[in-house]
């Protein structure tokens, strides 16, 4: 008598699946989530810079008349706000069916999925925007940080393929505090950590004290030049080390992120997420970046 195997007999047989949806994908937004928050109220978003005179000597001779020099005028610098938006639709029917790891209807779960998207896409060109005023048709795009990054810049030897070292590391830092900065926040991707947590001249480790574990990896730097606190962000460019002022760089929202359901048309329920935002970059010589990097 043949063996009546699952093979043989498919039909009635309950599928085997969890109740659990598995995602991975990142969503990790260092800059967009700690860069501090201030308001735009137009799509071209300008403020003043001013600097003080050189250090010069300014003595003078007892009972001298006074001399005056020609004063150096404010600037203004701006940037464009630009709009990114997520989108997204889902029928009547999926949204009620049962389904695996999804509780509720299928339109809150994809409306968490496109916050999460918009998030990510806004990191993206906060980190790597460059600027366009946009026309009919075409889209506006503020300006990043690392296009904004022009009077610091560590090239190394230029050719290219310059290993992250301890010791460019610090001429980056020394660059920047000679300029007037005070660098306190360094971004780097996953390869540029490595890098930064191989140098041994001034690095601290760590034991943390719940689980007696050796910290290897180091999330402060202390440089000459202050500690520096080193933070892995996934969109920054692989050949690219910045180290900024933390301060001096803000998000400026024009429209903060909303959701807004769209009109309904036959048997679906449509929706999107959306925000205007530009980057302010109060004094870019106060920051730097290391560039040309290599990358394996």
């Amino acid at each position: 008598m043949a063996t009546l195997m699952t093979y043989d007999q498919s039909a009635g047989n309950r599928e085997d699946l969890i109740n659990l949806v598995v995602n991975i994908t990142p969503v990790e937004t260092p800059m967009l989530s700690g860069f501090m928050k201030t308001k735009a109220t137009a799509t071209l978003h300008q403020w003043v810079r001013d600097n003080l005179a050189a250090v010069g000597d300014s003595k003078v001779v007892e009972g001298s008349d006074a001399t005056f020099g020609t004063l150096v005028a404010r600037t203004t610098e701006a940037n464009y706000t630009q709009i990114n938006r997520k989108t997204f639709q889902v029928s009547d029917t999926q949204n009620v069916v049962e389904k695996a790891g999804v509780s509720g209807s299928e339109y809150n779960y994809q409306l968490a999925k496109a916050l999460k998207e918009l998030a990510r896409d806004m990191e993206k060109d906060i980190v790597t925007g460059t600027s366009a005023s946009g026309a009919t048709g075409t889209a506006r795009s503020a300006r990043g940080v690392l296009s904004f990054m022009s009077t610091n810049v560590e090239t190394g030897t230029g050719t290219g393929t310059e290993v992250l070292t301890e010791t460019m590391y610090n001429d980056l830092l020394q660059t920047i505090y000679d300029s007037g900065g005070n660098p306190d926040t360094t971004y780097v991707n996953g390869f540029q950590k490595r890098k930064i947590s191989s140098f041994t001249a001034s690095q601290t480790r760590n034991i943390e004290a719940s689980s007696k574990k050796l910290i290897a990896s180091i999330d402060v730097y202390e440089s000459d030049f202050g500690l520096q606190r080193v933070i892995l962000d996934r969109h920054m460019d692989t050949d690219v080390c910045a180290a900024i002022e933390k301060q001096y760089w803000k998000l400026a929202m024009l429209r903060p992120v909303k959701h807004t359901p769209i009109a309904k048309i036959g048997s679906s329920q449509r929706g999107m997420v959306e925000a205007e935002w530009t980057i302010e970059a109060l004094a870019e010589d106060s920051s730097g970046k290391a560039t040309g990097l290599t990358t394996s």
